[in-house]
């Protein structure tokens, strides 16, 4: 969350010089073929058809921010944003995978590959931008979800001064730069805004959270870019028009929402037409709103209008007094909507147009001190089990909002009483039923003299205090115990930006926490924070004096450096081949899962990584067929260390004399992990075909063959093969190549075979 007291951070959509348009967005970037209906809106998207194994590659700049708050660091920041890449990954049903590259040069030069670039710029009061450089000439695609115009490179902005955004100190590890760095990630995989107060909501109405990085708002937005076959089966789908006058209102927004469970929606096409997919079964209800003024195209800022072919830009409608349906302002008398998967449901507007729109971008706060005293945080975060709370709200935008007439609780109901301590501040008072309080969510709905205003998301229901630490205990195994209050089985416990492992055996045991802290040099001090699942965290009543763990020198710790030196084998691969590379670092103690490695262009793709001892990792690297030629710049990430080396890989133009093999290497009967005693299958990489005389050895020894072919080759894997890192090699004509094969426990014997 964002701490009222250091100020509210608002994340801009976009860098208005990349685009050579307005920067801010909606839900996502559109086009139509004309400008008179039916329109069918086509989405500006990755293709995935260019990206290896359907995987984009964000790179971020060597330079790191220039200045950083006390005790925070660059290993803090990319923890955060390789985080936020798994965020987007954890979406079911979506074919997009997104990977951590790895670090790049300024000089870095253009790889033919799409991908993410992720650098360090002045953004006075703005912690982050991000934005898909779109064609100045669109050109269209037909791709599994249908017609798209393809992204090729998209860019992600951060603050490079974590000391002072908005005059606030803002370090990397607080839980407002993680979720900015999810939303501006969305904005680059062709996402806009939306206000249901999911990850892609403007910052202002966002209530997302470490437990909750994106809701089913942002999942629906990807899938419908990116989803597998037939994904939609599995959701409903709402279908309708607003009208106002007997014409169409275009990009009115439209929002399906439930009482305890999340907002969904859509934007409507230039004819007032709307379709929103994705929605999980249940009951819904249903309301229109207008855009806010503040999402209107003003000074290069605001949406991204959808276009024509020709540049020309479709305008928003205007003001219309908000509505549920069937026409009501009231919350309590809307109908409701049931969605089932794999149907369309139906539903219409009509709307009544006005001159302005009288209330948006409504803040909450709850003050978490005795008798509702400070601090406080926003969104506002309640604990319900006494029945009752008092929340303050007010507007985030100058000018006036008139005094509502009564604020509810979706579900709920109305609050008994509302104050006025200063003008445009209101004190909001709720009874809770029994029945309700429980943790989660909740929408408030503001009645205004004829219109209303509803902000999703907009109170959180906790059922007890927010964690605290009381004090930290470095135990003699490594590990580091947290005691304090209010901690959960499900507690995670973050040093800056990257999380602690759970102890395998006590990790929650009278009331304390037990991890094992991300290694990091000795006299390192990391600002610890702890987590819990109903989205509070320690930072709420610790911001202003956080607990801190000093890494001691008695542990063995990483003691990477930027100037330490790197030594990789090979220095060079050709396109279109993948290869075992070998990367050692002096001094350096790589944990297995906490070490990265990349290449510094989206032509190499990093695959398996294995720590083999403390100094050295084995990765499995391959170079596009269509890569550009040239230098790039090799990097580790190992927790909080960070070291690269500039120019020390090159790619080098294709060699088609080297057998090519596609990784990864497979279970020929599961498709899956390799055990001994088990057949693998090996095929060709890009589409060829392997030589007759291509011969294969498993660390050093020759393979028995079962199957072979021209476009597979199934080999055994001796029941005495070492679980590990083993090297399969590949020769042909005196030239050859050699990859990682990841061998699993053991199983119960053969597994079959696969042919074609």
């Amino acid at each position: 969350m964002v701490f009222r007291a250091l100020g509210r951070v608002l994340a801009f959509a976009a860098l208005a010089a990349l685009l050579g348009m307005p920067a801010q967005a909606y839900y996502h970037y559109i086009y139509y073929q004309g400008r008179t209906a039916p329109f069918s809106p086509i989405r500006a998207q990755f293709n995935l058809a260019a990206l290896p194994n359907n995987t984009l590659s964000f790179f971020v700049s060597d330079s790191g921010p220039d200045t950083y708050y006390q005790n925070d660091t660059f290993g803090s920041v990319l923890g955060e944003i390789k985080q936020s890449l798994d965020v987007w990954n954890s979406v079911s049903g979506s074919n997009l995978r997104l990977a951590f590259g790895g670090l790049e040069s300024s000089s870095q030069p253009q790889a033919n590959t799409p991908g993410v670039d992720v650098v360090f710029d002045d953004l006075p009061g703005v912690l982050g931008m991000g934005t898909p450089n779109l064609p100045s000439s669109p050109q269209t695609m037909i791709g599994p979800t249908g017609t798209f115009v393809p992204i090729t490179r998209s860019t992600v902005i951060l603050t490079n001064n974590t000391a002072n955004t908005e005059n606030q100190p803002f370090p990397s590890y607080l839980e407002g730069y993680f979720t900015t760095v999810v939303h501006e990630i969305g904005h680059a995989l062709g996402l806009q805004h939306t206000w249901t107060g999911s990850a892609m909501s403007q910052d202002v109405i966002r209530n997302t959270s470490r437990a909750r990085p994106i809701d089913v708002d942002d999942e629906a937005a990807l899938l419908v870019l990116y989803g597998s076959p037939n994904w939609n089966m599995n959701y409903g789908t709402i279908v309708g028009t607003v009208n106002s006058n007997n014409a169409g209102v275009s990009m009115a927004s439209v929002v399906a929402i439930s009482a305890t469970g999340a907002a969904i929606s859509a934007l409507t096409n230039p004819d007032g037409s709307f379709q929103i997919q994705g929605v999980p079964a249940g009951s819904y209800q249903l309301y229109v709103h207008p855009l806010p003024p503040d999402a209107v195209p003003n000074n290069g800022l605001g949406l991204v209008l959808p276009q024509d072919f020709n540049g020309k830009s479709f305008p928003a409608g205007g003001a219309f007094a908000a509505q549920f349906i069937p026409g009501t302002q009231n919350w309590q008398s809307a109908s409701t909507l049931n969605v089932s998967p794999g149907l369309v449901t139906l539903a219409s507007f009509n709307v009544q147009s006005k001159s302005s729109v009288p209330m948006y971008d409504m803040l909450t706060y709850s003050y978490l001190g005795p008798n509702n005293t400070l601090p406080y945080v926003t969104p506002a975060f309640v604990n319900v089990t006494s029945g009752s709370f008092l929340i303050e709200t007010e507007p985030n935008y100058a000018g006036s909002t008139p005094t509502p007439t009564s604020i509810g609780l979706l579900g709920i109901g109305n609050a008994n009483r509302i104050q006025t301590p200063a003008p445009q501040q209101w004190f909001v008072y709720f009874n809770v039923p029994q029945s309700q309080q429980t943790a989660g969510p909740r929408h408030l709905v503001y009645n205004v003299a004829n219109d209303m205003y509803v902000l999703p998301d907009g109170v959180n229901f906790t059922t007890q205090a927010p964690p605290s630490i009381s004090f930290v205990t470095q135990n003699g195994d490594g590990t580091v115990t947290l005691n304090g209050s209010n901690f959960q089985s499900n507690s995670r416990v973050f040093f800056d930006g990257l999380p602690g492992t759970p102890a395998a055996n006590n990790a929650f045991n009278n009331g304390a926490l037990t991890v094992t802290p991300p290694t990091a040099a000795p006299g390192h001090v990391a600002t610890l924070t702890v987590f819990n699942s109903d989205g509070q965290n320690s930072m709420f009543l610790q911001a202003a004096n956080p607990q801190t763990y000093v890494y001691p020198a008695n542990i063995a710790s990483a003691s990477l450096s930027q100037n330490a030196n790197l030594n990789i084998t090979p220095q060079s691969l050709p396109a279109g081949v993948s290869s075992l590379v070998q990367i050692t670092a002096s001094n350096a103690n790589f944990v297995a899962g906490q070490a990265s490695v990349g290449f510094g262009s989206s032509d190499v793709v990093v695959g398996k990584v294995w720590v083999t001892s403390p100094t050295t990792l084995l990765a499995n690297v391959t170079v596009a067929p269509n890569a550009a030629t040239g230098n790039s710049e090799v990097s580790v990430v190992a927790a909080f260390q960070v070291i690269a080396q500039q120019g020390a890989f090159q790619i080098q133009g294709s060699n088609p004399a080297l057998p090519a093999i596609a990784l990864p290497i497979v279970n020929a009967s599961t498709g899956n992990a390799i055990t001994p005693g088990s057949f693998a299958s090996v095929f060709p990489a890009n589409g060829g075909q392997f030589p007759n005389n291509l011969q294969l050895t498993l660390n050093g020894s020759p393979v028995g063959v079962q199957y072979s072919s021209s476009t597979q080759i199934n080999f055994f894997v001796p029941a005495n093969t070492p679980v590990g890192t083993a090297t399969l090699t590949a020769t042909a004509n005196g030239n050859s190549v050699s990859v990682g094969v990841e061998i699993d426990t053991a199983g119960s014997g053969l597994q079959g075979q696969l042919k074609h």
